[in-house]
Order: C-alpha cells, then sequence, then structure tokens
C-alpha cells in the first residue's frame, strides 16, 4: 500500500509542481511589475489592505467548503456514482454562491467599517482610497470562492493540472492590468484587473469538468446527507484550514499603524517565503489529500501514517534547505527581484527585515498543514480548530510584544513562533491518532535534512560574500550572475549531501526520475 500511495502522490505531486513553477514564476513577475509601479507606498499599503478583506473571507469560507468536499465528494462517487456525487455538489456550489452573494452585498455597503477594522491605523486619504478599493475586489469572493470549489472536484476525479494552472491565469490577468490599465486608471485600473482575474479562474476549469463527466444541476437540495456531511465538516475547518491566513491578516492589522511601506514590505517579504512553500508545500499536500481521504475511508490507518510521513519528509526536503537560503541571500534576492522602479533600497531593507523573522517559521507551516490535511481526511476538523484557536492568541500575544522592539519584523517572528507551537501541538495529537506513525524514519531523516541544509548555508554564505568582492551589484546583469550563482551552488551542494546520507524519500524520487528516462529512451 505504502508503495502504491506513494506513488501517486508523488506523480500527482510532479504534475502540480511543474505548473506551480510557471505559475509562481508569473507570480512574482506580478509582484515585480506591482512593486515597481507602487514601490512600498500609500497606494500598495492600500491595495493590499483592501484586497485582505475578500481574500480573508475566501481563504476561511471557500477554503473549508473545498477541503469539506473533497471526502464526501469521493465518498459518494465511490458509493453512489458521479451522478449522485455531481448533484451533491451543484447544491454546495448553489448554496455557496446565494451565501457569498449576500456577503458581497454587505461588504460593499460597510466598508467603512471594515477599513476600520482591518487597518485601524489608516486615516484621511489612505483610508478613503482603501475603502474604494475594497468595494471594486468585494466581488472576488464569488469567483475565488467558486474556482477553489471546481477545483477541489477536479482533484477528486484526480485532475491536477488545470486547479494548478489557475495561478498562472491569475496572474497574467493581473500583469496585463498594470500595463493595460493602471496607466489609465492608477490603482482603481489594479483593483477591476485583481476582479477580473479572479473570474478568469473560473472559466479555464469549466471545459475540464464538463470533460469528465461532472453535471452541474441547478437545484438546491439540503435532504440531501452528503450536502448535510459538508456542512457538518464546514463549519469547524473554517478556523482550522485558515490559520495561515489570519497570522497574515494580524500582521497587517498591527502594522497599519506602523510606518507607511510597513504593510507591503510584510506582504514582499510572505510573497518571496511563501515561493517555495506554494511550489512545493501546496504540490505536496494536494496531492497526498484525496490519497489520505481514500485510505481513511477504507479505515486503513497504517497506510495513512505512512503516507502523512512520507509527505512530512518531502516538505522538509524542499522547505528547510529553501529557509536557510532566503535567509543567506535575502538582501540580493530581493534587490534583484524587486528593487526597480518605486521600490527603493529603503524598500529592500524593510522586506530583507521581515524575511529573515518569516523563513524561521516556513517548515512548521508546511507540516502543520499536511497534518491538518490528514485529520480532514479522518473527518476530524474539531481538533485543527482547536488547535488553530490557541495558536492564533499566540500569533496575537507574541506579535503585540515583539512590535515594539522589532517593529514590522516582530511581526513576522510572532508569526514564526506561533506556527511552530502549531505544529508541535498537532504533531502530539496525531500521534494518539495515528498509533503507528514511523517515527524513527520522521526524525532521522529530519536530522540529515537540517545538517544537509546548515552546511549548504555555509557553502552559500561564503560564496556570497566572495561574489561581492569581486562584482559591482550595481549592473543588473551582475546581480543576476551573483544569485544565480550562489542559487546553483547551493542546489548542488544540498543534493550531494542528501545523495550521501542515503535519504529514503530522496531514494525514492531518484530511482523514479530514472525509471521514467529509461522508460522514455525504451520507447
Amino acid at each position: 500500500m505504502r508503495k502504491i500511495s506513494n506513488r501517486t502522490v508523488a506523480r500527482a505531486a510532479g504534475v502540480i509542481l511543474a505548473i506551480s513553477i510557471i505559475g509562481r514564476l508569473l507570480g512574482f513577475v506580478r509582484e515585480q511589475v506591482i512593486a515597481a509601479r507602487f514601490g512600498t507606498s500609500m497606494f500598495t499599503d492600500s491595495y493590499i489592505m483592501a484586497f485582505t478583506l475578500p481574500n480573508l473571507i475566501y481563504v476561511i469560507i471557500g477554503g473549508a467548503l473545498a477541503t469539506a468536499l473533497i471526502p464526501v465528494f469521493t465518498e459518494i462517487m465511490a458509493k453512489s456514482g458521479k451522478e449522485t456525487a455531481s448533484r451533491m455538489s451543484s447544491t454546495i456550489i448553489n448554496s455557496s454562491l446565494l451565501g457569498m452573494l449576500l456577503l458581497c452585498a454587505l461588504g460593499i455597503w460597510a466598508a467603512p467599517v471594515l477599513v476600520a477594522i482591518i487597518a485601524p491605523g489608516f486615516s484621511g486619504e489612505i483610508s478613503q482610497l482603501t475603502i474604494k478599493l475594497s468595494r471594486i475586489m468585494f466581488p472576488c469572493i464569488l469567483f475565488m470562492a467558486l474556482s477553489l470549489l471546481l477545483g477541489g472536484i477536479l482533484n477528486s476525479l484526480k485532475n491536477f493540472a488545470v486547479p494548478a494552472f489557475t495561478s498562472v491565469a491569475f496572474s497574467a490577468v493581473i500583469i496585463a492590468a498594470v500595463y493595460l490599465l493602471v496607466p489609465v486608471w492608477g490603482v482603481y485600473g489594479l483593483a477591476v484587473g485583481t476582479l477580473v482575474a479572479t473570474l478568469a479562474q473560473v472559466l479555464i476549469q469549466l471545459p475540464a469538468l464538463k470533460k469528465m463527466g461532472v453535471t452541474y444541476y441547478p437545484e438546491i437540495d439540503f435532504t440531501h446527507p452528503g450536502v448535510l456531511r459538508v456542512w457538518e465538516l464546514m463549519a469547524p475547518a473554517m478556523v482550522g484550514i485558515s490559520i495561515n491566513q489570519l497570522y497574515i491578516t494580524i500582521d497587517r492589522i498591527l502594522a497599519s499603524s506602523l510606518v507607511i511601506g510597513s504593510i507591503s514590505a510584510l506582504n514582499f517579504a510572505s510573497r518571496l517565503m511563501f515561493l517555495p512553500y506554494n511550489l512545493f508545500v501546496a504540490a505536496i499536500n494536494t496531492a497526498v489529500f484525496p490519497t489520505l481521504s481514500e485510505q481513511a475511508a477504507q479505515q486503513d490507518y497504517s497506510a495513512m501514517a505512512k503516507t502523512t510521513v512520507f509527505g512530512l519528509n518531502l516538505i522538509a526536503f524542499f522547505t528547510i534547505p529553501a529557509a536557510v537560503g532566503l535567509f543567506v541571500l535575502g538582501e540580493p534576492l530581493v534587490r534583484l527581484l524587486f528593487e526597480h522602479g518605486a521600490f527603493d533600497s529603503r524598500s529592500t531593507q524593510m522586506t530583507v527585515f521581515a524575511l529573515n523573522f518569516y523563513v524561521i517559521g516556513l517548515y512548521s507551516q508546511g507540516a502543520y498543514n499536511i497534518m491538518n490535511r490528514t485529520f480532514f481526511a479522518l473527518q476530524d476538523t474539531k481538533t485543527p480548530v482547536k488547535i488553530g484557536l490557541l495558536t492564533v492568541f499566540i500569533n496575537l500575544i507574541c506579535s503585540l510584544l515583539l512590535i515594539g522592539p522589532l517593529a514590522h519584523g516582530g511581526l513576522a517572528l510572532g508569526t514564526s513562533i506561533a506556527a511552530t507551537c502549531n505544529m508541535v501541538v498537532v504533531y502530539t495529537l496525531l500521534r494518539r491518532r495515528l498509533t503507528s506513525l514511523p517515527e524513527k524514519q520522521l526524525f532521522f531523516t529530519l536530522g540529515k535534512i537540517i545538517l544537509a541544509s546548515v552546511l549548504m548555508g555555509v557553502v552559500v554564505h561564503l560564496a556570497d560574500l566572495y561574489l561581492i568582492q569581486i562584482w559591482d551589484r550595481t549592473y543588473i546583469k551582475n546581480q543576476i550572475l551573483h544569485v544565480s550563482s550562489c542559487v546553483g551552488l547551493g542546489i548542488f551542494a544540498y543534493l550531494l549531501l542528501v545523495i550521501q546520507m542515503r535519504i529514503e524519500e530522496v531514494d525514492y524520487i531518484k530511482n523514479r526520475i530514472m525509471q521514467y528516462w529509461k522508460s522514455k529512451r525504451a520507447g
């Protein structure tokens, strides 16, 4: 069972990863063009806070709905067929859209009050601008939630490529808006472009659903047992699935009282920190969840334990060296990626300061999310909720204590501390549910990866110091050579170390790649 499930997870994660690389690279281009146009200014702070409102609702409600829908849709399809599952999902979609329409109308009407709550430090011109932008972007919640639900259905049917491609469409539309609409309408053009981008995420998934035989029914049947089960799972999942977003929201609320640019610096730092997260952790989580759901439905808890640890080790393999690399190369990376146009050296220093604290919690956030998925696959959403409430409280306390001495850096550090506490508590409770967790394999692998990452960090740091002396970094060409040389050397050193350490998951990936190339040559 382990071999089969791991092969499924690895194959699905590979598909998602390939598309995600394109999406995240384009996402960085999106952040670059926004940074170059507006820098860490009042306009960027206002746009970020205005989008925080609909995005928070989307994460809490849409994310919880999609997470609750996947195991129920999978179970109904296996027992009763695709038509019954389609009717159930249609009811969820239709009722969700009605609810989102109501929330959208309320959000537009109550925008002044909502902005005062999430940005208490805003006043005057920046407050009025945020209110106007939030009213333009509030309808985004309709399209973002629908996109997530459609993506959940496609993932249940083992179609991972199309939902992963939605991020490509989102970034492409916003980039186009920066060049076509912003010169005419200013930051309002960016808000309109964001709204259109969320609509594009829905439209590109419709042909795939039709092709896979999923039928839409214009009906709402609350008596369907599957619908009732989704709502039952969704209610507590609303808190559990939104922990990461709540961390970011708390940071932004508190940062609104700091100097202008603090919100933007936190945003750009989190974007850079979440690049490896979105590339690797999201791909692994998305691929693991349907497999965990199937194993839970079969009550194969031993296989669930092995799949969970396999996922945790894969996440460690990618996120720990990424965190070390971002810490060592934070300043040259931020300068290369963002320091153009309105984004000046002050913006770079503010962003790097936050990034150094954010990366501390990178692995913790990834590990928490995959263990959270295990609880959801077991249809236990109460445990993650209790832990989530506790860690949000820890995050708030840490942020309040650290914002004084460290300003916006203290907010980033508070997030990392809370994420680590979250991970430890979730793991402690999970090992009680899955008593057959192969802990020796987990911690032995984790120790090897940490050692390899630290050694890699030393190599990269020495290379960074050497290259600073020989290349004039005022030229963009030299910046590219500097960063690419350090990153390339770091990847080479890390891979060399982990291969020599004989890590099981690394051997598995290596063997799969070799088998793939052998089959290609034989074909």
